[in-house]
């Protein structure tokens, strides 16, 4: 179970891979250089990141979300804006640790969701707030459109089976009692989607 929890901090999704060097490619052949080389900055960045972390169980907060600004510009990039995203939370102390790509992995299982279902003008905002023992992550998650129905298993219902595998893979092996709650965004305003809070301990 240990080795299993420790898979989880090694996992890159190969589709994530492959689609921004198809798109590292393309930005290449059509000559639009400073995208190419934006792109391609920030594809090095995340895997430094990647490579740095690879096997570990925690990792510092300041560069989980630094991390997290880097994937998402990419998939902002790959997705050709079809979602907005604000991050919220200047943490200045270097010295506080969370478990490793807990945020990350949600994130991902958001966006392919969000694309699958082809939601339209879909907003991220996401949130950090440390407090005693524990930073506080809140996700609102909102979009205007429909859920298309189809008897397809797309690869995003997989990856949050095995998110929600890695939570109680690292409560049960590390003691870390993350907690997680998910709520629907209920409103008049044509907007619809998801509120959600992880509880991470500060390690």
């Amino acid at each position: 179970m240990d080795l299993k929890s420790k898979a989880f901090s090694t996992q890159m999704n190969p589709h994530f891979v492959f689609n921004t060097l198809n798109s590292i490619q393309y930005f290449i052949t059509t000559e639009d250089k400073k995208a190419a080389l934006t792109y391609l900055s920030s594809f090095s960045k995340l895997i430094r990141f990647y490579l740095s972390n690879m096997g570990t169980d925690m990792v510092r907060l300041k560069r989980e979300i630094m991390m997290l600004k880097q994937y998402l510009k990419l998939q902002k990039l790959r997705y050709d804006d079809k979602f907005e995203y604000k991050i919220h939370g200047e943490i200045e102390s270097q010295d506080i640790l969370i478990p490793s790509f807990v945020v990350h992995n949600l994130l991902e299982n958001v966006i392919e969701q969000g694309i699958f279902h082809q939601h339209q003008n879909q907003k991220l905002d996401i949130q950090f707030k440390v407090g005693k023992g524990i930073v506080l992550t809140k996700i609102h998650y909102r979009y205007m459109g429909l859920q298309i129905k189809t008897a397809y298993v797309p690869d995003y219902r997989e990856q949050i089976v095995k998110w929600q595998e890695q939570i109680k893979l690292l409560n049960k092996v590390k003691g870390y009692t993350i907690e997680k709650t998910i709520r629907p965004i209920k409103g008049g305003t044509g907007f619809q989607g998801t509120k959600i809070e992880i509880v991470l301990p500060i390690l």
